[in-house]
């Protein structure tokens, strides 16, 4: 089993989870969420964020001309006038049908900008006509997405390489007391994406970090901070491995007696996950970790004696 789970650094620097996604069979399954999405979210895959995008307004919906709207495609932006018009434009950005304008986030933001206030555009016919503006409070329709939304939103459609285990000895029992090498053959490369929407736009990066071993025997994890070495019969001592090399010290007895005869092993993942957007929000990163499992039989050193 692949158990896939994206998580969010809160303040204080402790892991919150935000979303669970547990999948059945291999890495090909990443994209099928059967589990908990983030609050409000119905699908992890597919989160809806931009509220009035171009194109919805003779959608149906609230009609009462305050520009604040119910979000999503039910939203309908009109003038004094009565005309509808889009409730975002790429170029001016949210409609305030308050003053028939437009207001778009500076970035960056003006340096005038006094403290406690952020700079917009305010657009009232085309685009020649905008002039900056400052507002300690977005103006009335401006609703862009939340950053950390998309986000996790990005991580949550990201390709991550679940580990794949690889010990020696590979092919054989291995013996109690002698060390077990541990490999991840996966890609440690980092994996990115970017997206925009309403205005903003938000940029990941997904860094492998470390994977956490549990032998399955009870003791305590081990930590790796690298995929470790594969382990070359003739050209590596198995009891003496080189810098970089990630290692069980050695089983204290024999699997004979468990499941199948084998120690299950799981291999745990994790990434770090810096995020920036374009509204200049410091944010903690995010992290995931993927986890996989595996197995290996110990068998006991017999010495035969005449």
């Amino acid at each position: 089993m692949l158990t896939r789970r994206v998580l969010g650094a809160g303040a204080a620097g402790v892991l919150v989870l935000a979303a669970t996604i547990v999948l059945t069979g291999g890495p090909a399954a990443a994209r099928d969420p059967v589990a908990e999405c983030p609050p409000g979210q119905g699908n992890c895959d597919v989160w809806e964020h931009l509220p009035g995008e171009p194109g919805d307004d003779d959608s149906g919906g609230s009609d009462d001309g305050d520009g604040g709207g119910s979000g999503g495609g039910d939203r309908v932006c009109k003038k004094d006038d009565g005309t509808v018009v889009p409730c975002y434009d790429e170029l001016r950005g949210w409609f305030n049908s308050a003053d028939d304008c437009y207001y778009k986030r500076m970035e960056p933001q003006s340096p005038e900008t006094p403290a406690g206030m952020t700079s917009y555009l305010k657009t009232c016919g085309g685009p020649a006509t905008a002039e900056p503006v400052f507002l300690a409070d977005p103006p009335a329709g401006f609703e862009p997405p939340d950053p950390r939304e998309m986000a996790l939103d990005l991580l949550a459609g990201l390709d991550l390489a679940a580990p794949q285990i690889r010990t020696a000895p590979s092919g054989t029992a291995g013996l109690v007391g002698v060390p077990v090498w541990l490999y991840d053959a996966s890609s440690w490369a980092r994996v990115g994406a970017d997206a925009s929407a309403g205005g903003v736009t938000v940029e990941i990066e997904a860094i492998p970090t470390k994977v956490v071993w549990d032998m399955g025997n009870g003791d305590p994890p081990v930590t790796c901070t690298s995929a470790g070495i594969p382990f070359k019969a003739g050209q590596h001592d198995p009891r003496r491995p080189p810098a970089g090399a990630c290692t069980y010290d050695g089983y204290p007895r024999s699997s004979q007696g468990l499941r199948d005869g084998k120690y299950q092993i799981t291999a745990t993942k994790h990434w770090t996950v810096p995020w920036s957007s374009s509204t200049g929000d410091d944010e903690p990163p995010l992290a995931a970790q993927l986890t996989t499992e595996g197995s290996i039989q110990i068998d006991e050193l017999q010495v035969v004696t005449r």
